[in-house]
C-alpha cells in the first residue's frame, strides 16, 4: 500500500477492525435472530412477488439479488480485495470483491451497494461515486463446512473509482465479516482467475454458468476495463476516516437498473 502521511491525520499502522455493525446478521445465521429475507427473481432477473430466508434460498437454489462493489485506484489500476472471514458460510477464508452482500427483500441495489462497502471495509461515498458496470448471472452449486450451498443469483457489479491508492490504516474491517484487505492489480486478478487460483473465490473468474466457457462469461466485463484520461473537475474531494480522497463523479451512472 502507498502511504501519504501528509493526506492522513491518523498515525501509521495495520487495518482497524470496525465494531460489530452487523452482528444481528451473524446471529441470525446462528439461529439466534431474525433470518435475512430475500426478494426471488425468475431467470430474467424479474420480481416473482415472494420472499424467501437466506438459508432456505441457498438450500432451495431459488434465483436472487447481490451486488459487487470494485474499488479502483486509477493511478496504479488496482482494486481492492478483501479476504472473508473463517466462519463465513460460503468461500471462507478466500480473497474476494472488495464488498458485496444480497439484496434484502424491499431493497435497492445501489442502496445495498453503498451500505456493503462502509459496512464491511468502513468506506462511505456518495450515490455518484458509484457506476454501475454490469448484471451478471451466476449459477453456482458446492459444498462448504459439509453442507451443500446453492447459488442462483444476479449480480448487480458496480465500481468506486478513487484517484490513488488509499493508505492501509483507511479501512475498518468489519470483524465479522472481513479477515484482510489487499491491493491487486486488475490484470494480474484477471490471470490469478483464469489459471484456477485456489485462493481466490472462483466465480470471480466470470463463469455465470459453472463450468461454462469464460470468454462467454459477462463477468469478464470486468477485465476489459481500461484506464482513461479525467478531467480535473470529475474528481471530488472527500475524507475516508481521517484520509484525505478524490472519487470519480460518475453522475447518475449508479443509478441505471443494469442489462
Amino acid at each position: 500500500f502507498a502511504i501519504d502521511p501528509d493526506d492522513c491525520q491518523r498515525g501509521l499502522g495495520g487495518v482497524e477492525a470496525a465494531g460489530s455493525v452487523r452482528s444481528f446478521g451473524i446471529l441470525a445465521a446462528m439461529g439466534l435472530g431474525e433470518e435475512e429475507r430475500f426478494d426471488l427473481v425468475d431467470e430474467d432477473s424479474r420480481l416473482v412477488g415472494s420472499t424467501k430466508p437466506r438459508s432456505e434460498v441457498h438450500r432451495d437454489g431459488d434465483w436472487h439479488q447481490a451486488v459487487h462493489v470494485w474499488v479502483l485506484f486509477h493511478d496504479t489500476w488496482r482494486v481492492v480485495m478483501q479476504r472473508r472471514c473463517k466462519h463465513k458460510d460460503s468461500w471462507p477464508l478466500m480473497w474476494d470483491i472488495s464488498a458485496a452482500g444480497h439484496v434484502t427483500a424491499g431493497g435497492v441495489p445501489l442502496e445495498r451497494a453503498k451500505r456493503e462497502l462502509a459496512e464491511e471495509l468502513g468506506l462511505e461515498f456518495p450515490d455518484n461515486a458509484f457506476r454501475y458496470l454490469f448484471r451478471n448471472k451466476q449459477e453456482f452449486r458446492g459444498e462448504f463446512h459439509g453442507k451443500a450451498f446453492v447459488n442462483n443469483e444476479f449480480n448487480h457489479v458496480f465500481a468506486v473509482t478513487l484517484r490513488q491508492e488509499l493508505p492501509r490504516h483507511a479501512y475498518r474491517l468489519q470483524a465479522e465479516e472481513v479477515d484482510d484487505v489487499k491491493h491487486i492489480a486488475l490484470s494480474e486478478l484477471g490471470a490469478l482467475l483464469r489459471e484456477g487460483d485456489e485462493k481466490h473465490v472462483t466465480y470471480l473468474a466470470g463463469l455465470g454458468r459453472q463450468g461454462g466457457a469464460l470468454e462467454n462469461a459477462k463477468y469478464t466485463e470486468l477485465f476489459r476495463l481500461e484506464r482513461e484520461e479525467v478531467e480535473d473537475s470529475r474528481w471530488v474531494e472527500a475524507q475516508v476516516n481521517g484520509c484525505r480522497t478524490y472519487y470519480l463523479d460518475c453522475g447518475n451512472a449508479g443509478l441505471c437498473s443494469g442489462d
